[in-house]
């Protein structure tokens, strides 16, 4: 739908017409632009007077505290030397002495130190050792008496007390003849010269000691400050123009800041005398300038700095007086002390002047375009807001109506649109819309019933998972290869798993299987029996951790007959059991250090030695280990042993998640409801699109197993031979009696009624396939090494020669009730289902329902692999408590309901 909106702008700047035709919006215009540049002429105005007001107190703090850091820069390098001259003088005063400590400073501190001169008592007692920059030379005594102002020229001004240092002025000294590379060529420096006297041990002066301080460290002092790399930097404008130089108590300015990339530039003062006139060069300090006497404002801040005053002044030029055609500059000075000594009073070395031109300009900059953009967003906001006004006035109603019909679109609103008192075009619209939302309302709600019922019957229509499953994979792209019985699924995880069972299935090592709970690991090992070259032999599989240690030792490697007090026949264990085939050791990690200590041997010489044995017995059977712990940091923290992982990982393969391989999950439907079904005895059973979605949106944390168990419950619930969405109940839909705790199955170490647990079959243990032993009645032994037997009801190791005091182990087929004889007759004697177990719950509407199960069907619909020995202990535990009875024998045996408990089936 389309609306039309008046064009604000369009109109207004046509000056057509008089005054009079004229709309109220571009008289409102034209009234508003007078206005706006008022504001802007007075927004420049103000922001003038802020940045000449501002000009003068910026720039003078600026500068002022520029050239005090300037000066205590240069008094903390001067004290810095006459710290060292102090701590020289109670040294060694040797040559050797001296040489080292110069050219110790000199590696640390480059040129800051330039002459080290002794004056001795005796005309023999003097030398001089230079710092050229590249080495420290003892300069002969004949250059140091003869170069002009030296540091052995004797001077007019009084020797130093003890403890004092005297400070001489700033003196320029050439050395004619010094060594350098290699070539001998003269040395020019400029240098301050701090002495003081030498006593000996009892207090004579012995001596004079002087310690020269370079003046090009002082002028790159000045050249820092007046640089960007100053510590008082501010402000990153590229304008900035900065100038210190540094003149001495008696008005010489001596040097310049030059540029901190050129440290050993020579002194100069040609940009400070720049338009002046005064005298050039003093004795003893060629590049020294004395401005005239009529720059009165210059001596006067030579004044102020001798009588140790800090300042400011505004000039023109550098040193000029202001003037209306010349640009300003603030000139900042501030002295430059040293203290002799303790107690005495400070002598003004110098002064230091600095100019900065930067702050000015900058300063006024900032300020005047922010004044000017505060105004002029003022002054736009205004404008702004008498056109907003004029176009709410004219287009509002009408923007109104447009935004409320998409607003309510997005929404899905078809509600009528109200609005207060508007002019008739804006009434004329809205009546037009919400006739249209009217008829948009009835539309969508005709589209959403056909959609929700058009989802509904797609979410309960029978799938087709061979048609899913050709989707994820073509069956023309798989191999025959690519198929292996038990290792269900087609994505690349379970390709690559094929591939490295069939690599591992044609050579003779052994192998280490990782992954998760419920990845398939001992498919994947029956997998690699069954494909190699020892499928005609024994498969044994022995869970490590569902045993305990003795037991475990006892199932692997077996006894000999009179071994212990009750071993009472001979036991093979499943090393030998397993000879010509495979045994799978599921569980390793879970071994304790004294079975992984007898793996270890085992492993590593192929013999075995029974207990109570003194032969050892050779094997021939492959190790296929499994676990879903980090073996490798079990073996860091020192709960497995590395050696024996190394010796079990000759090959590893790792099972993958289900949530790596989500794109099985409708191979793996299929299979396990086709397992399901013929288990349950039910008919071919289907999964709607729904519950498909549903299995693929999981994240399965428990795996391939949690989907068969999903599965499996499912089937034995449904009604149909359909599984809807509603029929799968997994993760925080079970109920807390179905919930993943409670199927767990218990431990096989501590599960009453499991007796042994199961070990390989063959003559000796106990697999998957071979019933277990009868039970043992008045102690008789299981098989457990040292004269212990294994009490399946407390779930520990006791002595088997506990006569009447251990425990009882007689079948529990022969209690009252076992064949129904003893059964309780009614439902008034049967318990309330609270007194079932979880598992026992989870199976009961099975049992009521087809009036009967089997031990296969309840491990099924329990799930979670329980073992054999826990499923025929439940059942045999619901006939003690009269909710079944045991009928026939073998492998017809079946439980069926007790006329009781059919009477009541919902009693609770």
């Amino acid at each position: 739908m389309r609306y039309y909106r008046p064009p604000l702008f369009g109109t207004l700047f046509r000056l057509e017409g008089n005054f009079a035709e004229w709309s109220i919006a571009k008289r409102l215009l034209f009234a508003a632009l007078p206005a706006f540049m008022l504001l802007l002429v007075i927004s420049g105005v103000i922001a003038h007077r802020i940045s000449q007001n501002f000009l003068h107190d910026a720039l003078g703090r600026s500068s002022l505290l520029a050239t005090l850091a300037q000066a205590h820069e240069m008094e903390q390098v001067l004290q810095q030397a006459r710290r060292e001259l102090l701590y020289l003088a109670r040294t060694d005063i040797s040559a050797a002495s001296l040489a080292h400590h110069l050219r110790t400073r000199a590696e640390t501190m480059g040129t800051l130190y330039r002459e080290i001169a002794y004056q001795g008592s005796t005309p023999d007692n003097r030398m001089v050792l230079l710092n050229t920059g590249r080495d420290v030379w003892m300069v002969p005594l004949e250059q140091a008496l003869a170069t002009r102002f030296g540091p052995l020229t004797r001077q007019n001004a009084q020797e130093p007390k003890s403890g004092f240092v005297r400070i001489s002025a700033p003196t320029e000294v050439v050395y004619p003849s010094v060594p350098t590379a290699g070539t001998v060529q003269g040395l020019s420096m400029h240098v301050l010269r701090l002495t003081t006297p030498v006593l000996d041990a009892a207090g004579n002066q012995t001596g004079l000691l002087t310690l020269s301080v370079d003046m090009l460290a002082l002028r790159n002092v000045l050249s820092v400050y007046a640089s960007r790399r100053s510590p008082l930097y501010i402000f990153p404008e590229e304008t900035e123009k900065h100038r210190s130089f540094f003149f001495d108590a008696h008005g010489w300015i001596l040097f310049q800041s030059e540029s901190p990339e050129h440290p050993n530039l020579e002194l100069s003062t040609d940009t400070v005398r720049s338009g002046m006139r005064g005298d050039f060069g003093r004795p003893g300090f060629e590049a020294a300038f004395r401005p005239n006497p009529e720059q009165e404002r210059y001596w006067g801040m030579v004044t102020e700095v001798q009588s140790g005053n800090s300042g400011q002044s505004r000039l023109g030029t550098m040193l000029e007086d202001p003037s209306p055609m010349n640009r300003a500059f603030y000139i900042s000075y501030a002295p430059v002390t040293f203290s002799e000594g303790p107690g005495a009073s400070t002598v003004v070395v110098g002064g230091i002047a600095y100019t900065d031109t930067s702050f000015l300009a900058m300063a006024a900059s900032y300020k005047l375009y922010g004044a000017l953009f505060v105004f002029g967003l003022c002054a736009s906001a205004v404008s702004a807001f008498i056109l907003g006004m004029l176009g709410r006035g004219i287009a509002g109603p009408l923007h109104h109506i447009a935004e409320e019909a998409s607003g309510k679109l997005e929404a899905g609103d078809m509600t009528p649109i109200e609005l207060g008192r508007v002019h008739p075009e804006a009434e004329a619209l809205r009546q037009t819309t919400n006739d249209l939302l009217a008829a948009l309302r009835v539309r969508n709600e005709d589209l959403r019933q056909r959609e929700e019922h058009f989802q509904t019957a797609r979410r309960r229509q029978r799938v087709c998972l061979d048609t899913e499953i050709a989707q994820q994979q073509p069956q023309s792209q798989l191999s025959p290869q690519d198929t292996m019985p038990g290792i269900v699924g087609t994505s690349e995880a379970v390709r690559g798993l094929r591939g490295l069972i069939r690599k591992a299935s044609g050579v003779e090592a052994d192998v280490l299987i990782i992954g998760e709970t419920g990845t398939g690991k001992e498919l994947a090992a029956e997998a690699i029996h069954m494909t190699s070259d020892r499928a005609g032999g024994p498969f044994i599989s022995i869970n490590c951790g569902a045993l305990d240690e003795n037991l475990l030792l006892d199932a692997l490697f077996g006894h000999v007959k009179g071994a212990f007090s009750e071993a009472r026949g001979e036991r093979k264990g499943a090393f030998v059991a397993a000879d010509g085939g495979t045994l799978h050791l599921d569980e390793i990690g879970n071994a304790s250090p004294k079975v992984q200590q007898a793996l270890l041997r085992a492993l590593s010489v192929r013999r075995i030695r029974p207990l109570g044995s003194d032969d050892e017995i050779p094997f021939d059977a492959r190790i296929i280990a499994a676990t879903n712990v980090d073996l490798k940091d079990c073996a860091r923290q020192g709960t497995f042993r590395e050696d024996l992982y190394y010796r079990l990982a000759v090959i590893t393969i790792n099972t993958p998640p289900l949530r790596d391989r989500r794109e099985d999950i409708p191979a793996l439907a299929d299979y396990f409801l086709k397992q399901a079904a013929q288990t349950l005895k039910r008919p071919a059973m289907g999964l709607s699109r729904g519950a498909l979605e549903k299995l693929l949106a999981y994240d399965w944390p428990g795996n391939v197993r949690e989907v068969k168990n999903c599965i499996t419950r499912a089937v034995a619930f449904a009604e149909g031979d359909t599984l809807y969405a509603e029929d799968l109940r997994f993760g925080a839909e079970l109920d807390p009696t179905l919930s993943h705790g409670a199927l767990l199955p218990p431990s096989p170490a501590m599960q009453p009624g499991m007796g042994q647990p199961t070990a390989p079959a063959g003559g000796q243990g106990y697999g998957p396939s071979a019933p277990p032993p009868p039970a043992p009645v008045d102690g008789a032994s299981h098989g457990a090494p040292g004269g212990t037997v294994y009490d399946p009801v407390t779930g520990r190791i006791v002595s088997a020669a506990s006569g009447a005091g251990g425990p009882d182990w007689a079948d529990v087929s022969g209690a009252p009730g076992a064949n129904g004889r003893n059964a309780r007759p009614g439902a008034e004697a049967m318990p309330p289902l609270s007194a079932l177990n979880p598992r026992q719950r989870a199976a009961w509407e099975f049992i009521s329902r087809n009036g009967g199960i089997t031990r296969t069907q309840y491990q099924d619909i329990v799930g979670n692999e329980i073992p054999i020995r826990t499923a025929q202990y439940d059942l045999q535990d619901m006939v003690r408590k009269g909710f079944i009875r045991k009928v026939g024998k073998g492998p017809a045996t079946r439980y069926v309901l007790t006329d009781g408990a059919a009477q009541a089936p919902s009693r609770r």
